[in-house]
C-alpha cells in the first residue's frame, strides 16, 4: 500500500557540503528509529529519473506483520471466497488464511481453494491444513523473472490460443475447441503473478529494478497491457465455447469470418512486439488498421441475414469486435508512453516563486 503524502511524512532539510565532491544531509531521528536502524548502517541511495532521489536501508529490515484470514460467512458464495483469496494474492500478501470460524471448512470450499492454487497462482502451495482453516503460503517472494521475459510468454501462449481457434472453427472440432479453453487457466497465472509483483513494485525499490523498470509509471502502463492481454485470452476461450456448444453447426458460417481473425491474429502479434519497441510511429499505424478492421466487422454484421447461422455468425464477429478494442487500448497505451519522441520541447524559463 502506498504510504500518503502528508505533513507527518515531509521534512525539509538544507544540503551541507562535505568535502570536494560530497553532500550531507540529516535525517529525522524518528524516522531512523522506526526503521530499526543505528549509527554506522549501510543505506542503499537511487538517483530516480524522475528527478527525485530513494534512500532505504542495505538490509533487509525483519518486521512482523498480521497474516490476512478470509472469515467464511454462511452467505459468503464460492465466487466470493475465490474472488478474495485472488486479490489477496495479487495484493502481494505472502500468507492467506482460509477460515470457518464456527464450522467445518466445506468440502467444495477445500477443493476450490486446491484448484485455485494449481491452476491460477504461480510458486504457492498449502503448508497448514486442518478442519476448519488452510493456510496458504507464496513461496515467490521475489520475482524470478524480468517482467518483458515473463509477460512475452504470456502473450505468446494467447497467441498460440488465437491461433489454434482458427484450426478449431475451420475443422468444427469440439475437442481441440475443449483444450483451448483450459489454456486460458495458464494466461490466468500469468496474469495474477505478473500483477502482483507490479503492485509490489511501487513499494519496494529493488523489485522494481528487478523487474527490468525505471520508473513507477511504467507499472500503470503495463498493468493496463496485461489486463488487455487476459481479456482478449478469455474472449478466445468464449469464442471456443461457441464452437464447443454441439448445437453450434458452424460449417455454414461466411467465409469472410476467418481471414478477419487472421488479420487480428496478425495485428495482435505485431501490437504485442510494440511492448518491448516502444515505436510511436508503429503503434499509430496499427491503431488505424484496428479501426479498419472494426468498421469491416460492423459493416460484416450489419450485411449479416436472419437465419438459424446468424446469431452464431454474429457472436463469432462481436467477440473478434472486442478483441480488437482491447489492441486498440494496448496501441493507447504504447503511444502515450513514447509520444516524447515524435514531438519537439522548447526550453522556457521556470517562473520563481
Amino acid at each position: 500500500m502506498m504510504i500518503p503524502m502528508n505533513d507527518k511524512n515531509i521534512e525539509r532539510r538544507n544540503l551541507q557540503i562535505s568535502g570536494g565532491s560530497t553532500y550531507v544531509i540529516s535525517l529525522p531521528k524518528k524516522w531512523i528509529e522506526r526503521l530499526n536502524l543505528k549509527n554506522g548502517d549501510s543505506m542503499k541511495i537511487v538517483n530516480n529519473p524522475n528527478h527525485s532521489i530513494t534512500l532505504f536501508p542495505d538490509t533487509i529490515i525483519q518486521k512482523t506483520s498480521s497474516h490476512p484470514v478470509i472469515k467464511i460467512k454462511k452467505t459468503d458464495s464460492l465466487e466470493s471466497i475465490k474472488r478474495k483469496v485472488i486479490s489477496l494474492y495479487v495484493s502481494g500478501h505472502d500468507f492467506i488464511i482460509v477460515k470457518s470460524p464456527r464450522s467445518k471448512l466445506e468440502t467444495d470450499v477445500r477443493s476450490m481453494i486446491i484448484k485455485l492454487i494449481r491452476t491460477k497462482f504461480v510458486g504457492t502451495e498449502i503448508i497448514e491444513s486442518d478442519s476448519v482453516s488452510i493456510t496458504i503460503k507464496v513461496l515467490t517472494v521475489n520475482p524470478e523473472m524480468k517482467l518483458e521475459l515473463a509477460f512475452n510468454r504470456m502473450y505468446k501462449s494467447t497467441s498460440n490460443m488465437f491461433f489454434e481457434l482458427i484450426h478449431a472453427i475451420e475443422k468444427n472440432d469440439l475437442e481441440y475447441a475443449e483444450e483451448i479453453i483450459q489454456m486460458d487457466d495458464e494466461i490466468d497465472r500469468f496474469s495474477h503473478y505478473l500483477t502482483r509483483n507490479l503492485v509490489m513494485s511501487l513499494d519496494d525499490r529493488n523489485i522494481l529494478s528487478q523487474l527490468g523498470l525505471e520508473k513507477t509509471s511504467q507499472v500503470i502502463g503495463y498493468k493496463r497491457i496485461i489486463t488487455c492481454v487476459e481479456r482478449i485470452a478469455d474472449h478466445i476461450s468464449l469464442i471456443a465455447k461457441i464452437v464447443v456448444n454441439p448445437q453450434n453447426n458452424l460449417k455454414n458460417i461466411p467465409k469472410k469470418i476467418i481471414p478477419e481473425y487472421e488479420k487480428t491474429i496478425t495485428l495482435f502479434d505485431n501490437i504485442m512486439n510494440l511492448v518491448s519497441e516502444r515505436d510511436y510511429v508503429n503503434a499509430e499505424s496499427f491503431a488505424m488498421q484496428i479501426e479498419e478492421s472494426l468498421d469491416n466487422i460492423s459493416e460484416m454484421i450489419g450485411l449479416t441475414k436472419n437465419n438459424e447461422n446468424s446469431v452464431i455468425s454474429k457472436n463469432l464477429l462481436y467477440e473478434n469486435k472486442r478483441i480488437l478494442d482491447y489492441l486498440l487500448d494496448v496501441c493507447e497505451v504504447v503511444m502515450n508512453e513514447t509520444v516524447n519522441s515524435v514531438v519537439s520541447h522548447n526550453e522556457s524559463e521556470v517562473i520563481p516563486k
